[in-house]
C-alpha cells in the first residue's frame, strides 16, 4: 500500500474546492482559533506571535493524531479478539 499518497480529491492549489469539499474545514474556525490563542497571550501577559500561533496549532495536531493512533489501535486489536 502507497501510503505516501495523498486523496486524488485533494487540489492543494485550489483551496476553495477543498473547503467546498470538506466543510468541517472552514477559515471561519481558525479565524477563531487565532482570537482564542491571542486572548490567551494577552491574559498571560505574553506577546502574541504567528509563530507561537502555529507553534500551538502544530502541537494541537499531534496530540490530535495520537488520540486518533489509539483508537485506531483500539478498534484493530477488539477486531483481532472477535476474530479469535
Amino acid at each position: 500500500m502507497d501510503t505516501n499518497r495523498f486523496k486524488a480529491s485533494q487540489d492543494f492549489s485550489n483551496t476553495q474546492k477543498n473547503l467546498q469539499d470538506n466543510p468541517d474545514y472552514q477559515a471561519a474556525n481558525y479565524s477563531q482559533q487565532v482570537k482564542d490563542y491571542i486572548s490567551d497571550r494577552k491574559s498571560q501577559k505574553q506577546e502574541a506571535t504567528k509563530e507561537g500561533f502555529m507553534n500551538h496549532t502544530r502541537r494541537t495536531a499531534r496530540e490530535i493524531w495520537e488520540e486518533i493512533e489509539e483508537l485506531a489501535s483500539d478498534a484493530w486489536d477488539e477486531h483481532e479478539r472477535e476474530e479469535k
